[in-house]
Order: C-alpha cells, then sequence, then structure tokens
C-alpha cells in the first residue's frame, strides 16, 4: 500500500506557537475600552501622588534638594513624564536597530519603582560619596503614595485585564460598565493578594525592630550577634516574599480577573506560576517587551509628530513677521514654546542693550493653554501603554497556566452565567392527559406572567 501525500492547507499557530496570543493583546490595547479605563487609572494615580506630595513633603523640605529624590517627584506626579523619561534612560531596555525597546518595562517600573524606594533609607547626593537619609516623612510619603497607587491600579488593571482576558478567551467584547461592576466585586482580591506579602514583610520587622532596640546596649549587641542566624532567616524569608512580588503582582490581578478567586488563591497561584516556570516566564516577558516596545516607538513617535507638526505649521504664521516690535533674536514660537527667552531692546543713551523680558499675562496663559494639551496627548499615548502593560500580563497569565495547570486557554470566570432549563416535567389532569407543567423560574431568569403558557 503506497504512502498517500499529505497537503497541508492551515497552520493553527495558536496551537504550534501559543505565545502568539501575546501579539493579539495590541488590537485589545487600541479599544476605546479600555483606553478609556487607563486613562482614568493614569490620572488617578498621579493624583494620589500628588495628594502624597502635598500632606508629607513640605515646600522646605531638605529633601527637595536630592535630586535623585526630586526626580521620583516629578516622575510620580506627573502622568507622562516618567514613561518617556523611563524608555529613553532604563538601562536594562533591549536595543535593537540602535534604538532602545522598553515600552512595557516603563510602566512596570513606574508602578513597581516607588514600592523599592520604601526600603531605601538613603539618596545619594551630587556630592561624591555623600548620602541624604531618607527620614520619617520621605518614607511616609512613598508608603502612602505606594498604597493608594497600589489600590488604584488594582482597580483599573482588574477592569482592563478582565476586557482582555474576555476577548481573549471567549472572543467576547464587554463594556465599560460591565468592567467596572467586574473590578467593583473582585477588587478585594487584587488589592490583598499584592498587600498581603508586603503586610507580611513588615510584620517580620517586629521582631528584628526588638531585636534591635537590644543592640542599642553592648551587651544586648552581643547577644543579637550570637543569634544573628536568626535575623538572617528571618530576612530570607522577607527577600524571597519581595522576590515573587516583584515578578508576580501583574499576574496576581490577571489572576484574580481570570478565575474570580479570593486575595489568597490569586496571590499563591501567581506565586507558583513565577517559581515553577521562571523561563517560561522569562521567555514571554522578552517576547512582550520586544513587541510591546516596537508598538510604543510607533506611539511615542506618532505623539511627539503630532506635536512637534502643530508648532511647525502654526510657525508659518506667527514667524511671517518676525519676532515683533520688542522681539530680538528670537522667533516667535520659540518664545511661545519656552524654548528661547522673551527679549527686549533697551535704549540706554547712545548704546542698546538686550534684556529678557518677562512674558505677559496673555502669552503665559497661551503656554499653560498649549501646555495642557500637549500633555493630555502625551498622556492619552501613555495610557495606551498601559493599557498594552495589563493586556500582556493577562496573556502571559493564560500561558503560564497552561504551562503550570494545563488549563486550556479559553476556560475563564464567567459571572452569572445563564443556568438552562431541563425538559419541563408532565402531569395529568384530571381526565388523565398528560399535562406541560410551568417551570419554576430561577434568579437568573424571570417568573412567566400567571396566565402565559409555556
Amino acid at each position: 500500500m503506497s504512502d498517500q501525500p499529505v497537503i497541508v492547507k492551515k497552520v493553527s499557530w495558536s496551537d504550534l506557537c501559543p505565545w502568539t496570543i501575546i501579539f493579539r493583546t495590541l488590537p485589545v490595547a487600541a479599544s476605546i475600552t479600555v483606553l478609556a479605563l487607563a486613562l482614568v487609572g493614569v490620572l488617578a494615580a498621579s493624583f494620589t501622588w500628588w495628594l502624597s506630595e502635598s500632606i508629607f513633603i513640605g515646600s522646605d523640605s531638605p529633601l527637595r534638594n536630592n535630586e535623585v529624590f526630586t526626580t521620583a517627584l516629578n516622575k510620580n506626579t506627573s502622568p507622562f513624564q516618567g514613561v518617556f523619561i523611563d524608555s529613553v534612560s532604563d538601562q536594562n531596555s533591549f536595543h535593537l536597530l540602535g534604538t532602545k525597546v522598553s515600552g512595557p518595562r516603563a510602566v512596570f517600573n513606574r508602578i513597581s519603582e516607588p514600592f523599592g524606594f520604601m526600603f531605601r533609607s538613603q539618596f545619594p547626593t551630587t556630592e561624591p560619596g555623600q548620602k541624604q537619609t531618607l527620614g520619617g516623612w520621605g518614607f511616609l510619603y512613598f508608603l502612602f503614595g505606594s498604597v493608594c497607587s497600589l489600590a488604584v491600579w488594582s482597580f483599573f488593571g482588574m477592569a482592563i485585564a478582565r476586557v482582555c482576558l474576555l476577548r481573549l478567551t471567549r472572543n467576547e467584547t464587554i463594556g465599560i460598565d460591565d468592567a467596572v461592576d467586574f473590578a467593583f466585586d473582585h477588587w478585594p482580591a487584587s488589592m490583598g493578594g499584592i498587600g498581603a506579602p508586603i503586610i507580611a514583610v513588615f510584620a517580620l520587622c517586629v521582631p528584628t525592630f526588638l531585636l534591635g532596640l537590644l543592640m542599642t546596649f553592648d551587651y544586648g549587641a552581643a547577644f543579637v550577634g550570637i543569634i544573628w542566624i536568626v535575623v538572617l532567616a528571618v530576612s530570607a524569608i522577607m527577600a524571597l516574599l519581595l522576590l515573587g512580588l516583584t515578578f508576580a503582582w501583574p499576574l496576581v490581578i490577571s489572576s484574580a480577573g481570570c478565575e474570580g478567586q479570593n486575595a489568597f488563591d490569586a496571590m499563591t497561584r501567581a506565586y507558583a506560576y513565577v517559581f515553577q516556570r521562571p523561563l517560561n516566564y522569562l521567555l514571554y516577558g522578552v517576547i512582550a517587551v520586544l513587541f510591546g516596545g516596537l508598538c510604543w516607538l510607533v506611539v511615542a513617535w506618532l505623539c511627539g509628530a503630532v506635536i512637534d507638526l502643530s508648532y511647525w505649521s502654526t510657525s508659518w504664521g506667527a514667524n511671517r513677521f518676525g519676532g515683533g516690535a520688542t522681539q530680538v533674536e528670537a522667533s516667535r514660537i520659540e518664545v511661545i514654546q519656552g524654548i528661547t527667552a522673551q527679549v527686549k531692546s533697551v535704549v540706554e543713551g547712545d548704546v542698546t542693550k538686550i534684556e529678557s523680558a518677562d512674558p505677559s499675562s496673555a502669552l503665559g496663559f497661551a503656554q499653560d493653554a498649549m501646555g495642557f494639551w500637549n500633555g493630555l496627548i502625551s498622556t492619552v499615548a501613555v495610557a495606551f501603554l498601559y493599557g498594552l502593560f495589563w493586556c500582556m500580563a493577562s496573556a502571559i497569565y493564560l500561558l503560564l497556566r497552561k504551562d503550570v495547570d494545563d488549563t486550556e486557554m479559553d476556560e475563564i470566570y464567567i459571572v452569572d452565567e445563564r443556568r438552562t432549563y431541563e425538559l419541563p416535567p408532565l402531569k395529568s389532569d384530571a381526565s388523565g392527559v398528560p399535562q406541560v407543567q410551568t417551570p419554576t423560574p430561577t434568579d437568573d431568569a424571570p417568573a412567566n406572567d400567571a396566565g402565559s403558557e409555556t
């Protein structure tokens, strides 16, 4: 019997290369629903950091003289500056064709970096070898802002993850109202799943704090030196908790959005995926950074082009008559942009001097108004990147769940899924003729009217 030729007409890339599901997150991230949720989340997170700065960092705080700390303040408060800065300065970015590719990493840094500052007791200064103590107010600033930011992204990240998960698994589209309702119901799971390890770390600090009190005395320090191995053991537990949380926190939110489980289950599942499949997680993360970084390059370029073309096109008219009567050696559009200071010529006898001039109130208003609209465009671009980050985190969660638990990709928790009726019961009437009975309504279906027929 001769072998029959096999003709391959179609290749199922989703089965052959399941990681291609990461590429499917792009249209979801570009949808109006995800963009709107991410935009509100970005603005809300920036507001919480502004509120934390207003409460704990005064205008005369010595921390404002520290360059590292003030950079962190500006990154946290601005909804878009931190992402654009991290995309350029991130040393761990991938270099592709001479360009840094780090889109999703910038979002990861923006959310997780403030937590690292909480455990940093000192900041470097401009003086070589000199450091500045963070202090109690600085610690409270990062603690309050980090907790509030965590609460914001636990909610909006959950809503975005829910939208993406339903699209990826069941090809269903839900609106903002359904996503927000789901996030309201399951927000404690995501918040608690991330907050529990942090609370555990601070709880483990209690015995070490008591030992630290003993170390204020010489004999107490000698005693602590004898049992120092206990301190190291406690610190090792804290390090493992923080190590897992560093990489698992996006998966915690995705797990709660996919499984509809409680905080403990979401946390343990995310930790298990990170520690059991670290190489798989690394591979999916590299793919997400490369693909997401390329998407961000396009969006960031488009955002910059929109702003630059706006000034370029208006400069044709603004510079048509030069700088004006009080303008010397400066184009009008550069003054409006704030690139060049407004100057004026002052005649003193036979000498003409050029001095800087304060902008008028109208010009100042124009600069502020243009800055607002430019910032809005940049914030929308950053909102796309945040939405893409949470969509990619959801896709990576599905991949890790498949690798560890061998769960099908299309399995997802459905809220209030309608139940179907079995065949209605039959009952004989007085004459012995079987009659179809009206089924008893459930919570998922309204009761039939008394006079209606089944």
